[in-house]
């Protein structure tokens, strides 16, 4: 078995055996900044549906199709009509204006710093990567090579066999790319690959002595106003360019507006038209609509979509002028799942807007926005009829207030026994190489009249405000990384008639929620954790974007599925994303 598999195994039981502390072979170093929320400059012009050509209806119900999908489980929406926003929606606890998570959408901005720098005649396309890398290949690789160039990185078909999985090995991952087999001739099948979008992102680094992120700044971000955004590098220093990148949604669809304008920003040339024009066609086949310079062909001819994990899209119609763009957490993976055919059934190909403004339909505006003020919390929750006491067992329809519970819990403070579980979802820490340290205690507290529950995970204490009638926001640090999360708590009891408090605790910067549910005994409580995405793309995810799975081709897998023990990995996997532990109350 190759080193890499071994490393990406030996990842993947360390997670499954709940072990704690910086397991991966990766040196993890904080880098997120905290998220401050300052005015966006040079935002969108906001406009009516109706005067873009476009009903309210019709918005309304797309926007009900989101939410009440059982599996799209939407974030933010917004879309544009001839460059004016027409409908806004922060689904909540998730807020309007806060960056999220990008997951792949960002290597279409690989993309663009890659046509940026072609301009410039830092490279061409046809730059072969041994020239541009020489140092970074070890001598037994040098013999017998296939040329990989960079048009085959842009276009996903470089063949060469170093994926996510196998960057866990270690830190320095041009090394790894540069000394890996290529499994076919370059140029000849397509293969995703987020590390062909990396080594786009360390080639620019080569060329300029300064990192993606840094030249992107300077050239596109800045000039279109795109101020908090944050993309995370490798334990190298080198921009990681397929995944890790945080931007606000509005200016997300800045870039999409950019390269559905040909490359101008407000009547400047910011990216070459002709690269604009070259980047959103069909280079390469994928076995769908095609694949071009780091973004995805869409159904809808003519259109092109900037794609990451779990539903990070900013999808563009250029016949429509049209911009979807939509942030999400579910199992949407490459163009495929609940949400794209949502997207496509209200926009795509059967769609077709007015070219002329629609008469105003105020009855139909207001009926928009009052959806739109329910999703995202703006309206009052109606009552919640709650009645009982404490611990005591009760039938179901006995539920302790809000104000019942928090009397009762002040103050008490559980130790728990196993101390593996992390209130950071697995996918992130995978994603961030920000592994738990455990959670050790469990403590409940009161502050202004709202229940406070402090998780002591490590060094770092997290304390976690919960709103029951609507998610309360708290910040906290993971091993120096801040995070927002809005904490929404709910009241129940279980088949034993057990007190649960049960908490979704979501990350509004992130595609993922942790869910933990606390079931009190007299002096004990057991928590229960899961998360959203859970254990249906968990074998992806742990590969860093889930792209590209090889997980069930590896020799080991493959050896315990054929002697019948595929039951083993399920388990193995859902006992790492459903942890349970329990706590026992510290008497002072």
């Amino acid at each position: 078995m190759a080193g890499f598999d071994l490393a990406f195994l030996q990842l993947l039981f360390r997670l499954c055996a709940r072990q704690t502390g910086q397991i991966s072979k990766i040196d993890f170093t904080p880098q997120k900044p905290h998220f401050v929320g300052d005015p966006i400059p040079q935002p969108f012009e906001r406009a009516t549906p109706e005067s873009q050509g476009v009903s309210s209806e019709h918005v309304r119900q797309y926007l009900e199709a989101l939410k009440n999908d059982p599996e799209a489980n939407p974030h933010h929406a917004i879309i544009l009509r001839h460059g004016k926003i027409i409908a806004e929606c922060a689904f909540a606890p998730y807020q309007r204006g806060m960056w999220h998570i990008t997951h792949s959408m960002c290597k279409s901005f690989t993309g663009m710093a890659v046509g940026l720098a072609v301009h410039e005649g830092l490279f061409t396309l046809d730059d072969k990567l041994d020239d541009i890398f020489p140092q970074y290949i070890k001598l037994l690789s040098r013999f017998g090579r296939k040329e990989v160039t960079i048009r085959h990185l842009l276009t996903m078909t470089s063949g060469v066999d170093f994926g996510e999985a196998r960057a866990i090995s270690g830190n320095d991952w041009r090394t790894g790319f540069m000394s890996a087999n290529v499994k076919f001739e370059p140029g000849t099948q397509w293969e995703y690959n987020s590390m062909n979008s990396y080594m786009l992102s360390a080639v620019i680094q080569e060329k300029t002595g300064e990192t993606m992120f840094e030249y992107l700044k300077k050239r596109v971000f800045d000039p279109l106003g795109i101020k908090e955004v944050f993309w995370e590098k490798c334990p190298m220093g080198v921009t990681k360019g397929g995944w890790g990148m945080f931007i606000r949604p509005e200016d997300a669809c800045k870039l999409g507006q950019l390269y559905l304008d040909m490359g101008r920003w407000k009547g400047k040339q910011i990216i070459p038209e002709e690269w604009v024009r070259d980047a959103t066609r069909k280079e390469a086949d994928n076995g769908k609509y095609g694949y071009g310079y780091q973004l995805w062909m869409e159904e809808r001819p003519g259109g092109y979509a900037y794609n990451g994990l779990f539903g990070q899209d900013v999808v563009i119609y250029p016949d429509d002028d049209m911009i979807i763009m939509i942030n999400a957490g579910n199992r949407e993976m490459t163009q495929s799942g609940s949400l794209t055919e949502i997207m496509r059934r209200y926009w795509g190909i059967g769609y077709f807007p007015s070219d002329e403004p629609l008469p105003e339909d105020t009855l139909a505006r207001e009926e928009l926005e009052s959806r739109i003020a329910e999703y995202e919390g703006r309206k009052p929750a109606g009552p919640v009829i709650t009645r009982g006491g404490w611990f005591a067992r009760r039938k179901k329809s006995e539920i302790m207030t809000p104000e019942e519970l928090m009397a009762e819990l002040k103050g008490c403070s559980f130790k728990m026994e196993a101390g593996t579980t992390g209130i950071f979802p697995l996918i992130c820490q995978v994603m961030h190489y920000n592994f738990t340290d455990g959670i050790s205690q469990v403590s409940f507290d009161e502050i202004d009249g709202q229940l406070m529950v402090l998780f002591y995970e490590g060094k770092d204490i997290h304390h976690v405000r919960v709103g029951f009638d609507k998610a309360a926001v708290s910040e906290i640090m993971l091993h120096g990384e801040p995070y927002y999360i809005g904490t929404k708590g709910r009241i129940a009891t279980d088949e034993n008639d057990r007190i649960v408090l049960l908490l979704d605790i979501t990350f509004i910067e992130e595609a993922c929620t942790r869910k933990i549910n606390f079931y009190f005994g007299s002096d004990t409580i057991e928590m229960r954790a899961n998360e959203t995405p859970g254990e249906d793309v968990i074998a992806d995810a742990i590969q860093y974007t889930g792209d590209n799975p090889d997980f069930y081709r590896l020799p080991i897998i493959k050896n315990i599925i054929a002697e019948g023990g595929m039951n083993l990995v399920n388990i193995a996997i859902q006992s790492a994303i459903h942890p349970t532990d329990i706590g026992h109350l510290i008497h002072e």
